[in-house]
């Protein structure tokens, strides 16, 4: 569990989207790591999507 910055005790109300705390008014959103290089679409001009040509 994580715990709640305000009250230091563990929050009620935790899932998969986040924690909240409705005795403080806590809420914790969590978040996906950061993406890796491989998984960035390609640098404008290296495909022919907007019908345009390849640079």
């Amino acid at each position: 569990m994580t715990r709640c910055a305000k009250g230091q005790h563990d929050f009620p109300i935790e899932d998969e989207a986040g924690a909240y705390c409705p005795e403080h008014g806590v809420t914790l959103v969590w978040h996906s790591p950061p993406a890796s290089d491989a998984s960035q679409p390609d640098t404008p001009g290296d495909t022919d999507e907007m019908g345009g040509d390849q640079l």
